[in-house]
Order: structure tokens, then sequence, then C-alpha cells
């Protein structure tokens, strides 16, 4: 999901068709872009930028049911340039949950998620539109026999799993368009639930091993990726505020952390995820 500047992954490479973009209309439009990263380690939401990137945050709904879920006191930092993002990337790695296994040598023992917020200000007539893009990095599931976790690695591998389980429950009431759809069942689905359902587009890959021994857990992922296809969201919406007031109160909600005017670049502070929004 993320690479490195030789190789970008698909996080690099969408802030920079981003700033590609914006930079486009900037004949016409003013943007902010900012940007946060957690992680969901054992069923505890962590902000990866925030100066304790072991303090576990919470979920909140937003007073107004439109602007969805939010996660308050979030770090968010303004980026304006790839360098800048080379860096929110640095530290968000640099503080996320990894160890070695029998499988990998390199486990991601939690899920980590990018979110983005553009805010653009037509320089015309004042409107705001504001579209939040979450790329979700997924840990795989993991079958203990094969995996050889024991004690925290066990409990990581054991919350890695039930939050999948939980997203495949997900998944599965809204093939069937269920009444109920059990997002709050874990964190992952209750931090997801704005882009999984209602007013959203949502893209997600699936990566398999090529290796003989691996068949089994690649059948599955297959699977998984079958009932995720024939999911139907609906029609994305456009998000636009009329009103310079109404997009500070919305956003500054938020923890405070994000403002029309940005936290500052990177590069002047060390305070520097499946899914996309389109608000």
């Amino acid at each position: 999901m993320e690479g490195n500047q030789a190789n970008p992954g698909l996080n690099r490479r969408a802030l920079q068709e981003l700033f590609t973009v914006t930079a486009d209309r900037g004949k016409d439009w003013d943007y902010s872009i900012t940007v946060s990263v957690m992680e969901i380690y054992n069923e505890s939401i962590r902000d990866l930028l925030s100066d304790s990137p072991t303090e576990s945050k919470e979920v909140k709904q937003s007073r107004n049911a439109a602007d969805g879920h939010y996660v308050p006191g979030l770090t968010w930092i303004r980026v304006q340039t790839v360098e800048d993002v080379h860096e929110v990337f640095a530290l968000g790695k640099e503080n996320r949950a990894t160890a070695v296994t029998d499988m990998n040598e390199h486990s991601s023992r939690s899920h980590a998620l990018l979110s983005i917020i553009a805010v653009g200000t037509n320089r015309t007539t004042g409107l705001k539109t504001i579209g939040r893009l979450n790329l979700v990095d997924l840990a795989g599931s993991e079958r203990i026999n094969k995996s050889g976790s024991e004690g925290q690695r066990l409990k990581e591998a054991q919350n890695i799993n039930k939050s999948l389980s939980a997203l495949g429950d997900v998944i599965h009431s809204l093939k069937s368009k269920s009444g109920h759809i059990p997002y709050r069942n874990s964190k992952l689905t209750y931090l997801l639930q704005d882009s999984l359902g209602g007013e959203s587009k949502t893209l997600m890959m699936v990566q398999v091993s090529p290796v003989e021994k691996n068949s089994s857990e690649t059948l599955c992922t297959l699977n998984f990726a079958q009932r995720v296809k024939s999911v139907e969201l609906g029609q994305a919406s456009r998000r636009t505020e009329t009103s310079d007031t109404a997009a500070r109160e919305r956003l500054a909600e938020q923890g405070g952390g994000v403002s029309l005017s940005g936290r500052g670049s990177p590069a002047s502070s060390k305070r520097t995820g499946l899914a996309a929004k389109k608000r």
C-alpha cells in the first residue's frame, strides 16, 4: 500500500494524483489537503502521527448525522508537496506495530488507515466542496498453526482475525440488503461505516500468495473477494458547503485537528487507508 519513494505504492500514488488534479484546477479553485494516519491494534485505535502513538482513541458520531463518524483529537497534517507526504509516511511507519512470525518476516500486527480530506474553494462563487478518501491496509488473516504465534503475537493474531471476520459479516449483510448492518462489532467496521455504506464509492483489492503451501489461504481470500464484488452500495453523492462558517464548524468538531488553514507542513514540525468517501 505504501511502497517507497523509488517504487511508490497505492497511498503515495493516490496523493501524487490528487496534487496533479488540484494543480490543474488551480486557476479557479484553492485546495487544502490534510492527512491523518491511524492503526487499529488489538481493537484499539492509535494515532500514528501523535506524540503518544500508543494512546487509544475512540470513534464518535458527528452531531450532524450527514457528517458521519470521526476520531476526536486525531492529528491532521496539511500536505502541500510530495516531500511532505514522504515525511508523514516515514513517521507513521516508524510508529506502526510489526513483528516477525514463521510466515512473514515483517508481519503487520494491525490494520492501517490513511485518511485524506480535501477542501476546495471556488475563487469566484465561494462554494466549498469537501471530499474524504480512506485508504486502508488490512492485516492478513492468520492461521495460528502456521504462523507459530504465541503470547502477545497470538493475541494480535486473534484480534486481526476477529476484525476481519466482522468485516466479512458486514459485507454479507450489505450483500443481502439486511435491515441491520453489524458495524459496531469491531473498531475496524465502525470506523469505516461511512465508507462501507451509504453515499460512498468503495474499491477493494486482495493480495494472494502464489506459493502452493498457501493455497488454502489464497482460496479463502478469493472467495471473500467474490462476496465483496457482489455488494451494491448505490450512487455516491457530492458534498458542498455554501457557508465558510458551516465548513469551519464541521471540520473543527473533529477534535480541532482539521482547519481550513491547516496545521502547517511536516517540514516545519515533527508532528507531522479499501474505501473512498465522496462527500
